[in-house]
């Protein structure tokens, strides 16, 4: 696959084998945008979560998709930045990883499950 690439500014003819993206900056409060094929795409982060009492915390949507994929299970003790799930959004995928080492609690969608934005997704307990 090749793609026309224009970032901050400057252009680029990129080739690809396997297609996965992820927009890594956020600068104060402006999104860094990335244009793809002439489709511009702005940062997203993987995830919110909002801590809740007894260190409990719930990773939440940031955008509306399709849950295609679940890694973990009720139980599952997981490392700073182990795959969790994946949502499907705009066909392109975004992957969910652990925020910290933490304990699935309890797991909110399952696969197949369309989300919302802020729609909480799992609840996590700090190690």
């Amino acid at each position: 696959m090749k793609f026309d690439i224009k970032l901050n500014g400057n252009k680029y003819l990129v080739e690809i084998d396997n297609f996965s993206a992820k927009i890594l900056k956020k600068t104060n409060e402006s999104f860094e945008t990335l244009d793809i094929d002439n489709k511009e795409y702005a940062y997203v982060p993987d995830f919110d979560f909002t801590e809740e009492e007894n260190s409990t915390s719930i990773i939440k949507a940031t955008l509306p998709g399709t849950v295609i994929e679940i890694d973990v299970s009720v139980g599952t003790k997981v490392k700073k930045g182990e795959k969790l799930m994946v949502l499907e959004s705009m066909k392109m995928e975004n992957v969910l990883t652990a925020p910290h080492d933490c304990l699935i609690e309890e797991i909110l969608v399952s696969i197949g499950s369309y989300v919302t934005k802020e729609q909480d997704l799992v609840a996590i307990m700090s190690n």
